[in-house]
């Protein structure tokens, strides 16, 4: 088994680090420089900046600041948001960014995918699939969980895979923001249907979570945003959490992993 991955989700609106739940009201939490140096110091795997202001079609992007966090981290990080052509694909990368995020344009214009890999390879590219059920299936969303498609998120996620995507982030928009338990079910479909790596998120809220979306959803990676600003859980003891349950992680001799069971109130504090 590959060592599984934990990745803090930073989501970014007029340079600043923010927080919504559900897609909806979100609040400031800090500038994000001082808060990808806190993640590199900790070890963190990865790191995924999501420019929310873009993804509902404000401004460009800003290759200067994915150069400002490139020149701030080690850790390999993914960066999205109003992705729409090949060009953006490539700056992003030339400004530092080991991966590309794309969600809404791998839609709307899914030959991005294929461009995409082809010119900056498959594992460059990371296709977010944002769902949530409509009585029948797990429908894809687009344009920050507003819009539905009509979409089969399995069927999307498996199409996605043949279009040239590396790796999948898979959301659930009940779920995200809520820290209640990320979405099993929909999770576990998406890695059964397919052989690229699949990352969870949405909703973790207790060590545990990260456990069953690993060992119960097929996870390839565990990714979170709420839990790490507003719970006393570090991505270290996640690391800890996970390992504690047998399950492969990269760990370093000079860090603490150790851990303890965090409760539900302790979180509120």
């Amino acid at each position: 088994m590959l060592k599984i991955r934990v990745i803090p989700i930073l989501l970014l609106q007029d340079g600043l680090l923010k927080k919504p739940v559900q897609f909806k009201n979100p609040r400031t939490v800090a500038n994000p420089l001082s808060v990808v140096r806190v993640f590199e110091q900790r070890h963190v795997d990865e790191l995924i900046l999501l420019d929310i202001g873009l993804t509902v079609g404000q401004d460009e992007i800003d290759p200067d600041l994915v150069r400002d966090i490139a020149e701030e981290l080690y850790v390999p990080f993914a960066f999205g948001g109003g992705v729409r052509s090949v060009e953006v694909i490539q700056n992003i990368v030339q400004a530092g960014a080991e991966k590309v995020v794309i969600n809404t344009a791998a839609v709307e214009i899914p030959e991005l995918i294929t461009e995409g890999a082809a010119k900056c390879g498959s594992q460059c590219i990371v296709v977010s699939i944002d769902a949530k059920h409509n009585g029948e299936f797990y429908e894809v969303y687009i344009r920050s969980g507003s819009e539905p498609t009509g979409l089969d998120a399995v069927v999307w996620a498996k199409k996605v895979e043949d279009l040239g995507a590396g790796e999948i982030l898979i959301n659930s928009i009940p779920h995200e923001g809520m820290l209640q338990g990320y979405n099993i079910e929909l999770i576990r479909r998406v890695a059964d249907a397919v052989s690229v790596p699949v990352i969870a998120a949405g909703g973790a809220s207790q060590l545990k979570d990260f456990v069953c979306a690993v060992k119960d959803g097929g996870a390839s990676a565990v990714a979170a945003g709420s839990i790490f600003h507003y719970t006393k859980i570090t991505p270290n003891m996640v690391k800890g959490a996970l390992n504690a349950a047998g399950i492969p992680v990269r760990m370093y001799n000079d860090v603490d992993y150790s851990f303890q069971v965090v409760r539900s109130e302790d979180n509120e504090k």
